[in-house]
Formats: structure tokens, sequence, C-alpha cells
């Protein structure tokens, strides 16, 4: 895209007949065939849409199930979901290519931020130049989120995230590289050295400018008051064909910035400004602390959402393994040498466990017929996007609750019940809202709600990212942005510990909680940035993180990619992240946790997005019974503690200390909710094939069926009766119940 076309301008076709029947016979043809496929498309929806609305709730309240359970005739049927790369809250991915900081520069006008792979391993400093303090480095091969782009030492940026900045002029168009080949392309034959219709020439920059027989046609500053504009938006003019949207734009932009001979564009010294949780922080002593690495060290891949696998394996093709240079003769410049750290350039696949892995851990695999399903399957056919949308299958049935109340107002990211039927839900911003409000954790619309059956009341306003509940003696215990608390019944929210690695931007970390025997137990995911890593390796003092085809951490943060807990007692007495433990490492994002009948914790994991198709990327379904952990491991020394997880699955890795998922998914299929009911687990996925699965034994072999065609679900829970309810990004709530027909 170019610079110019920064700002799309419509061009809306006059509704009076007479008018309408004026256009050249090309627009008439697309204006006519748009409204025949707009009154088709009217006339299908009418005829396939169920009719009558769905009531809010059934008979009942919520707690015991229904004699007789409502069937899915009026569930809404729309929209589809994405074949692949969801996003999360219920919004379709464009994905769009970027094809280099132009278009970066674009994106971040456009209010989205941008998405760079690191190219090399590169120095953070506290200013855009060289000479910064150095914050820290951003390995090669991670993907960094982009805020805003400075010139080589400005204070002020060309283009940020933050409205509240003064922004430099991006780019503007020219007339001389971007005007004049549209009019010599378009307008030569009436207005150019050879021929100048009403003594106007168009071709030539000073003629332009002069204007014709009506005086000047250009007006800079104002392209409504300019002639010229006038008669290319009418399409008036040229006389024969008609300029592109894209072209008219253009020259409204060249107007509009003021009919420029020669334009503008950005200094080829380029800074970024990350965000503070995409690079290794180092001790230092630097004063300010906002970041900044050089753009000649970073490949600006996509806007507004993160870059998928393909994209980030295409941005590193031409990366050569790096070597220090031995002098500046090596044809490297000053500001490479300062901004680029080749220190540990190229990492090497693993073919051994971290070091911190102990020799003596075995291979937990789990035989089927020792998980404790015991259900057959139901025969269903294998997922396809063909499926009925919200019709569940396999002999179950569904009903929509809080339809009015919800329905596209919010999105569910957590539930849970209490034993005397309240439903609990966490609540956030909606799924078509603003992009930047769904990556902020913090912005005050979330709140926690109750529904009794009858009363829907709202607990806790202005909340903070809320990915996990469970309801123990009184008391809803809450997962929250980098945090635990809870709201005893009648009170008001309680801080318990905080501090988690991930802050729960893109909701893909510090998700489930759950409380089983006196312990409360957290999965506290390691995703930064929703792509690309797993544990977080604080400071240069650790092995550095990422490679595309594998991880490797040397200790980590201890409150990151893993499974933790606290005895609830002891956190209730000293309300402090110190008294959490491991149980269980190497898990990426473990979005869900739940437990079952024997005590059992079962949990999820989103594994990675950009490794090899051929790999197994750690999306998974695990299995943890904390009984079985050894006596060093209770006692707090997790280096005994079972593997679980990405990177562990990939070819080539030893896997003698490594724990067997129950269930291997495909790569991308971003497992998210989990509950235990109906003797099986039930769980949800928003990426690839999305929906909700039920657990079965086939044979000794477990297997997972999708029952429901949903997407996007992100909250799973069990009530006390047995039901399983789901929760939606679009802020569907659905109870689903076996023994129907169909």
């Amino acid at each position: 895209m170019d610079m110019m076309s920064l700002h799309r301008h419509q061009f809306p076709i006059p509704h009076q007949f007479p008018i309408l029947m004026s256009l050249p016979p090309r627009l008439l043809y697309r204006v006519g065939r748009a409204l025949f496929l707009l009154f088709l498309l009217l006339f299908l929806g009418a005829c396939a849409l169920p009719s009558g609305p769905l009531p809010d709730r059934p008979a009942g309240n919520v707690g015991p199930a229904s004699t007789a359970a409502s069937t899915t005739t009026d569930v809404r049927i729309g929209p589809r979901p994405p074949v692949a790369y969801p996003d999360s809250m219920g919004g379709i991915i464009d994905l769009p290519v970027l094809g280099g900081m132009e278009d970066a520069l674009a994106c971040l006008a456009g209010g989205q931020p941008v998405f760079a792979v690191m190219q090399y391993n590169a120095n953070v400093r506290n200013e855009a130049n060289s000479q910064g303090c150095r914050l820290g480095r951003a390995p090669a091969g991670t993907v960094v989120r982009v805020e805003s782009i400075f010139g080589q030492g400005e204070t002020t940026p060309f283009a940020s995230l933050d409205r509240s900045l003064s922004l430099l002029p991006i780019s503007t168009p020219g007339y001389d590289e971007d005007i004049q080949p549209i009019f010599e392309e378009s307008c030569d034959v009436c207005h150019s050295d050879t021929l100048q219709l009403a003594d106007l020439h168009v071709t030539a920059y000073e003629p332009l400018m002069a204007g014709g027989q009506s005086g000047p046609v250009v007006v800079p500053g104002d392209p409504d008051a300019s002639k010229l504009w006038l008669q290319i938006r009418s399409g008036a003019m040229p006389l024969v064909g008609e300029l592109s949207d894209d072209e008219k734009s253009l020259v409204y932009d060249w107007i509009l910035a003021g009919a420029a001979r020669q334009g503008t564009r950005p200094s080829a010294e380029l800074w970024l400004r990350l965000s503070d949780d995409d690079f290794s922080w180092s001790p230092n002593e630097c004063g300010s602390t906002i970041p900044y690495i050089s753009a000649q060290l970073a490949l600006a891949t996509s806007c507004a959402a993160m870059p998928n696998a393909e994209q980030i394996a295409a941005s590193l093709l031409d990366v050569q393994p790096l070597t220090v240079p031995s002098s500046p003769s090596s044809g490297q410049s000053d500001r490479d040498e300062s901004d680029r750290d080749d220190s540990a350039a190229a990492l090497p696949i693993l073919d051994t466990p971290p070091h911190n892995v102990p020799s003596d851990i075995v291979q937990r695999d789990i035989p089927a017929g020792q998980v404790g399903i015991q259900v057959s399957p139901l025969g269903l056919g294998v997922p396809s996007e063909a499926d009925p949308w919200l019709i569940p299958r396999g002999g179950f049935c569904i009903e929509q609750h809080l339809r009015q109340t919800l329905q596209d107002r919010h999105s569910i990211t957590s539930l849970t019940f209490a034993p005397d039927g309240r439903l609990f839900m966490g609540l956030d911003v909606p799924a078509d809202a603003d992009p930047n409000l769904l990556y902020d954790p913090f912005y005050p619309v979330r709140t926690v709600a109750v529904w009794d059956g009858d009363r829907y009341e709202e607990l806790l306003r202005e909340s903070s990212r809320i990915t996990g509940m469970a309801w123990h003696e009184g008391s809803l215990y809450l997962n929250r942005a980098a945090e635990v608390g809870r709201i005893p019944d009648g009170g008001t929210y309680e801080y318990l510990a905080g501090g988690f690695a991930v802050a729960g931007r893109l909701f893909h970390a510090n998700n489930g909680l759950v409380v089983r025997d006196g312990w409360l137990y957290v999965a506290a995911g390691g995703v930064r940035d929703g792509y690309s890593d797993g544990i977080i390796v604080p400071g240069d003092g650790d092995l550095p993180a990422e490679t595309l085809a594998t991880f490797v951490a040397a200790g980590g943060n201890r409150f990151s990619a893993r499974i933790v807990r606290a005895r609830l007692q002891q956190l209730l007495a000293e309300r402090t992240l110190a008294v959490f433990q491991t149980v269980a490492r190497g898990v990426r994002n473990p979005y869900g946790i739940a437990t079952d009948p024997l005590g059992r914790l079962w949990f999820t994991d989103n594994g990675a997005t950009n490794v090899p198709g051929t790999f197994g990327a750690g999306d998974e379904v695990n299995l943890l019974d904390p009984r079985t952990l050894s006596a060093v491991a209770v006692a707090g020394d997790e280096n005994d503690t079972p593997f679980y997880g990405f990177p562990m699955t990939l070819g080539g890795v030893n896997k003698d200390w490594w724990s067997e998922p129950v269930l291997t998914l495909p790569n991308s299929a971003a497992p998210t909710g989990i509950t235990w009911a109906y003797d099986t687990i039930f769980f949800a996925q928003y990426g690839r094939d999305p929906g909700l699965y039920r657990m079965a034994n086939a044979g000794g072999d477990i297997i997972a069926e999708r029952v429901l065609l949903g997407w996007p679900i992100q909250a799973v829970t069990t009530a006390p009766d047995g039901a399983v309810w789901i929760g939606t990004g679009t802020g569907g709530l659905f109870r689903l119940l076996p023994g129907c027909a169909g």
C-alpha cells in the first residue's frame, strides 16, 4: 500500500434515478450487480434463518437440569468462523502482510499495532539512536510489537498508537513521483503538450498549477475548492475511462497536503518503539527505560494481528547465521556494530533436555485405560466447516441464556458455579471492540457478573481481564491479569497475590484457576505476544530463549509457562506470590484447567504457532495427578516436577523426562476452556477446527469428537446439575445437555 493512500475517501453514488442513469455504463453495471447480490442475500437469509426470538432462559432456575430440554432450532446461525488463525475474541484476523516501513507507518497511523520479526539479535536502547543506553536485548527470530516509529535521534514519532503524542508528517504525496504518472496515463490525450482542451495542461507541474480558461484548478490544501478534484470525483474527467479509487484518493491527498511538486518521505534511519514485554531486560542504570531498536534489524511483518507461521518463516528465509565481526572493516557500519548483539547468534536445535531437567525423571506415559475415561465414541464424522453452526451433534441439545443481556455486548472469558446454582461470569469488551482495547488487559469496562436464573447483577466493575474463576467455601476466586484474588460472598474484591510473568494481554496467559484439596492451582502462561515463545527468560545471564524451530530455557521465570499452586490457607494468611510453587513445567499457554472426581488436574495447552507443520507444536490436553508428585517436588524443588508441552514434542528431542499428553491436537488448534462432565472431558478450540469437543475411549485410544461447531468458545464449566455451560467471545451463553434426539 502506498503511504499517500493513508486516508480512504468515499465516492458515493447519487441516489436520484436520473443521475444514476447518467453514470458510465461500467459503473452502472457494478452498481446493478451489487444491488442484485444484496437482494439475493437478503432473500436467502430470510429463508434460512429461524423465526421467532429465543427466550432468555427456559423455565426453571440455573441448577437442576430441565426435565424437557429445548433444542437448538432458534440458535443464531452466523457468522462462520475463519478457516485459520481466528482471533480469540471473535474477530476475523485478516493478517495483512506488510510490504515495508511505509506500510508499517500506515498501520500505526490507522490505530493498529505493527508486529515485526527480529532478523538479528538486537540491543535495545533507551533512545532512538545507537548512542542510547542499553536496556537489554531482543533475540533473533522473536516477534515484537511495535507501538511507535521514530526517525534517528527524534523524540517525536512519525506514527504511534499513543494519540496524545504530537506526530510528525509521515509522508506527503508529490506531483513528480505520484500524480504525474497518473495524469500521463489517463489525461495526456486532452491535457498534455500536444493538446490542451480549455487551455488546461495537467501532465506538467507548472502549467497545472497555473490552471486553464476558468482560472486555477488546484487550491492547495482544499480539495473541495479545487475544480480538478471535483471533476475527478464526479467521474466527468477523464473523458475516457475513470481513475481507480486508489488513484482518486492519491489526488485528493496530494491536494490536501498542499499540492507540492516533491513529496516527503521518512528518514531511512528509523527506530522502533517496542512493547516493554517484548525483550529481555538487562541490569542497567539508564534512567529512561523507553525501549527502542533499529528498524534495520527487524522486518515489519503484519498489521493489527500477530504474523502466522508462514509469515514468520518467510521473513527468516534469507537470514544467515550471524558471526561476530572481527573489526569494522568486515563490512558492518558503526551503527550495526553498536546495535546488533551477535554474542549468541545461532542457537542449535536441542537433542538433549535443558540442563535443569534431572535425568532420573522417567517418561510419564498414561495408558488410555488409566485416564478414567470409559465413555465410548459417538460415531461422529471428522470436523468439517460444513457442520451446522451451534447445532450440537451426538445426541446433545443446547439452550441459549441471557441473550438480550450478553449477546454482542460482552465477551465471556470465564465461568464457574456456586453449589447453590449461581453462575459467575468474567465479562470482557465485546468482540467487535477496538483491537487496541482487546490487547489491553486493564481496560476498565471489564466486569464480574452473577446470575441466579432470575436476577443478573454485576459485582466487580472496571476490572482487569478475568481469565479464570473458581468457587470455594463461600468465596469466588479470580485469576486476573497478573494476579489472583477473591470476592467473599456478599463482600468486595480482596487482592491475594500478584506478579505473574504475563499480565494476560491477548488472553493467552495466566488463565485457568481451580481449588482442590486445600491447594489453589493457577495455569500460568508464558506467552508474551501470542505467537513466539514459552518460558520467559529474564536478563542476559540466562541462555537466549528463541529460535524458529524450538525453545530452550535455562531456569526461567518461576511464574510462567507452568502450573503453579499455593496452599490456600497460607495464601490467605501471607498474600504473596512467594507462597506459590511449581507442579508442572514446559507448557506454553495452559489456557484452561479443571479437576475431576479423583482430584486430578486436566489442562489444555495452546502450543506454539511458529514451528514447521511437520512437528507437533504442543497443542494438547494434559493430565496431572498431584498425588504422584515426589516428596522432593512437594517440598518445592521444581526440578523434580513433570515436564509437558512445547517444545518437547518436536522431533529429535530426548523425551525420557517428558510427560506424554493424553490427547495431541493439530498445530494451531488453540485449545481453551476445559471441564469434567458426563464421565469425560469437554474442551474447546478456537483455532483449527474450532468448537466444543468430547473425549472418548476408542478401544484403548483416547480420541476427541467435535460435538458443536461454535466460535470462539473461551470458557467451559460444569453446573451443579452436571450440565456443560459454554461462553463465547461474542457473548453467547449456552447450556449443553445429553439425551436429545438427532
